[in-house]
């Protein structure tokens, strides 16, 4: 009995260009399975699989595919694709974008995919050539348009950023991922009114697919008024931000009659006394009755929020004072200090400090650091363990309130982007934050002080990864703060 080769190629193309992956596999199977070796049936396989998230026997069959075939570009830019796709570390992808481009110097996708990869190691500067370098073989490329803009906003040229996004959405005016990045682009400028409207596109697929919209049979609050009625705001995202958009409550309150907040659990104890809400629910509790419904980080958009409206009332959250319970008596000043923030954000290795670097800073004379580091990660115990004069208690900090009860009897907070910094910020203590050099969209651009935390000084990278100069300018302030025993530059 012969087998129709052409025929099952047609159908496996068929199959695959129509989104139906599973009917592709299976006919590639009975393809490969009735002797033939064919490259492209190895291929077809492959891409079928990762379609379905099946990426290691993706990547082996590709690698057949590429034994067959060994001058195959897109073969090579396949197995490229899968290597990032598994979590590689992104230099092994590398070598087969290179070796597509030797085959096919003019590889869209293997220039696209250099971007990628190298945006994923962090060498923006490369990543944009290959971007523009895909956008001159394919001119239309959104996604290439996106993830050039930003790479353009790491490396400081937003506006640059904006033009590319803007002729992105010229070619595809509904592009999830052009939208979000344009959001991230206007916040980072302080176009606030623009930048959280854009935001709402994370709910569309833009920010990815962790961003899933939670469905409840009330409608959605846009900020109207809506009197007599109680709002519910469910929680999204981090510490850091359910703190800073803790502000808003009372402004939505005023346009409804309650308001009732989902709150993680950490926060609970602190925000529960805090009078911002009526009433507060733990994670993924939905109260028993209300008439409207907004996420967290849609208050701003919802509120009309612009630069100008900002800080607010500030402090907003507060504690009784119960230092007693602290041992913080000390001659010299009273430092809090965290260097790390969740490990499991995108953008922890840039924001994060090696605690090898802070030995400088541990051992300034007059300054007793006090840890606000929640947890200490096990790779930075052995440098921690050689600190001098360093208190640690954080094995009682069981919760924000108890955190914001020791931060009420410190002097100075320093801490990286995270949730520490939010909180002392938004009770009013002095709070010097460490930055990189293109930080989170909230830090805004060139300024050393913050719209959202009045009390929050910034020191800023002036080149990417240089944390040696930040601590050094942190060490002469904390030196002139001893010497005028003012925490403020006169």
């Amino acid at each position: 009995m012969t087998h129709d080769h052409s025929l099952e190629l047609q159908n496996a193309v068929a199959a695959f260009s129509e989104g139906r992956y599973p009917a592709a596999e299976a006919i590639c199977r009975r393809w490969i399975e009735s002797g033939a070796r064919q490259a492209h049936a190895w291929f077809l396989l492959g891409m079928a699989l990762t379609r379905q998230g099946a990426h290691e026997e993706a990547f082996r069959c590709l690698q057949q595919a590429l034994q067959i075939d060994p001058r195959s570009a897109e073969t090579l830019n396949a197995l490229g694709t899968v290597s990032n796709a598994l979590g590689r570390d992104p230099r092994e992808a590398e070598p087969f974008f290179v070796g597509a481009l030797k085959l096919n110097a003019r590889c869209p996708d293997a220039h696209y995919n250099m971007g990628v990869t190298l945006q994923k190691r962090r060498q923006y500067e490369a990543a944009a050539t290959w971007y523009e370098r895909a956008l001159v073989v394919r001119p239309d490329d959104c996604e290439a348009m996106s993830n050039l803009a930003i790479v353009y906003k790491y490396l400081s040229r937003h506006s640059e950023g904006l033009a590319v996004i803007d002729r992105a959405l010229t070619v595809s005016p509904q592009h999830p991922l052009a939208h979000w990045n344009r959001a991230l682009l206007l916040l980072s400028l302080g176009e606030f009114r623009e930048g959280f409207g854009e935001y709402e596109w994370r709910w569309k697929g833009g920010a990815g697919p962790q961003f899933i919209p939670r469905s409840f049979s009330q409608p959605r609050w846009n900020g109207e008024h809506r009197p007599g009625e109680t709002l519910f705001v469910h929680n999204e995202q981090g510490f850091g931000d359910f703190i800073q958009c803790a502000r808003f409550f009372p402004m939505a309150r005023q346009r409804v009659g309650r308001i009732v907040v989902e709150c993680p659990t950490a926060l609970l104890p602190l925000m529960s006394q805090s009078g911002l809400a009526d009433e507060w629910v733990a994670p993924s509790e939905t109260p028993k009755a209300f008439d409207a419904f907004i996420p967290l980080m849609s208050l701003p958009q919802a509120l009309g929020v612009s630069l100008e409206m900002l800080p607010g009332l500030i402090p907003y959250l507060k504690v009784e004072p119960r230092s007693q319970r602290w041992s913080l008596a000390s001659g010299g000043l009273k430092v809090g200090l965290a260097w790390s923030g969740n490990p499991t954000h995108d953008d922890d290795p840039l924001r994060s400090i090696d605690p090898e670097l802070l030995g400088d800073l541990i051992s300034t004379e007059g300054i007793e650091f006090h840890s606000l580091q929640v947890p200490i990660r096990p790779e930075h115990r052995a440098s921690v363990a050689r600190w001098p004069r360093w208190v640690d208690q954080t094995s009682a900090m069981t919760d924000f309130r108890v955190t914001a009860e020791y931060i009420d009897g410190l002097d100075l907070v320093i801490a990286v982007d995270t949730g520490v910094a939010h909180l002392a910020g938004a009770m009013g203590k002095p709070v010097w934050l460490l930055v990189q050099d293109s930080p989170d969209w909230r830090w805004l651009r060139h300024r050393t002080d913050s719209p959202w935390y009045p009390t929050l000084r910034l020191f800023r990278q002036p080149h990417r990864g240089d944390w040696r100069s930040v601590l050094d300018e942190v060490v002469v302030e904390l030196r002139r703060v001893i010497r005028d025993r003012r925490l403020t530059p006169s």
